[in-house]
């Protein structure tokens, strides 16, 4: 064995160290972020309030009247695309929405072991939303706060009620009208502006679309633009104490056209008092 193998042997576990070590400071940060959205009240017994197309997709998902409860959470396997025309990248995450108000945490990571290449948090908290990328744990990618991202993850927290029935239930934040034979708006306002989803039910009564206009995003130079948002949302299983729909996909329609950045599956649900 030469000299110059040792050094490379040194230097790449140095390296891995490295990056266990940022890997874990990032994670310490996600739980933190967990622990404030536990510190939410619980969920209040508001279904006499709600449209009935909505408050039977939430009894039928599960969730329950007066249940109190703080926090759903779920792992996901899924894809990410990072940019538009981008390859998607296979990542997986964690994630847990606060049921009473309108917060969650997204943890999610690319994985080559026995490093994470990519790790991004997205998170909203407070009404403030954080969302922040770095390679193998460390190097900077991408940081974006303020009042536009606040209020995309607004939008971000609505479109995913179908994973939270029990917010559905129980946050007294969001006002539900039904908006057409088989739709039905929910509207968060917060200091920076009005977020607004549209649900599209099927004949069944589960939420298979979800569509937003004007959705703040950031392009590729870090300005703010607006884009119409859509998902769907399919697959619907039992997963622990909730039916959900296992499938989900997000996109944008950009000037060029739409195009989906996102698709992937829950596994694991759980839901905590």
């Amino acid at each position: 064995m030469t000299i110059a193998y040792y050094i490379l042997v040194f230097i790449g576990a140095a390296l891995i160290g490295l990056q266990v070590t940022f890997s874990r400071v990032f994670r310490a940060r996600a739980l933190e972020i967990a622990d404030r959205l536990h510190e939410e009240p619980p969920t209040r017994d508001l279904p006499n309030s709600l449209p009935p197309i909505v408050a039977d997709f939430a009894f039928r998902a599960g969730a329950e009247s007066g249940a109190r409860l703080r926090l759903a959470s779920f792992k996901q396997k899924a894809e990410l695309r990072l940019k538009p025309g981008g390859k998607f990248i296979d990542i997986s995450a964690w994630q847990v929405i606060a049921l009473s108000r309108a917060g969650f945490l997204w943890d999610a990571r690319q994985e080559i072991w026995p490093i994470s290449r990519l790790r991004v948090i997205d998170a909203f908290v407070g009404g403030a939303g954080h969302l922040e990328a770095r390679l193998f744990g460390s190097i900077p990618l991408a940081k974006a706060e303020g009042g536009d991202i606040n209020l995309a993850e607004a939008f971000r927290y609505l479109a995913e009620l179908p994973w939270a029935p029990d917010a559905i239930l129980g946050n007294p934040d969001l006002v539900w009208r039904v908006t057409g034979a088989n739709e039905a708006e929910v509207r968060l306002d917060t200091p920076d502006g009005v977020a607004r989803v549209t649900f599209e039910f099927d004949a069944e009564g589960d939420i298979v679309g979800m569509s937003a206009k004007d959705r703040p995003s950031r392009d590729a130079k870090g300005n703010t633009v607006k884009y119409d948002w859509r998902g769907r949302y399919s697959d619907y299983a039992q997963l622990g104490p909730r039916r959900l729909p296992t499938y989900g996909e997000v996109g944008y329609v950009y000037p060029s056209g739409y195009e989906t950045y996102f698709r992937g599956r829950i596994v694991e649900y759980h839901v905590t008092a």
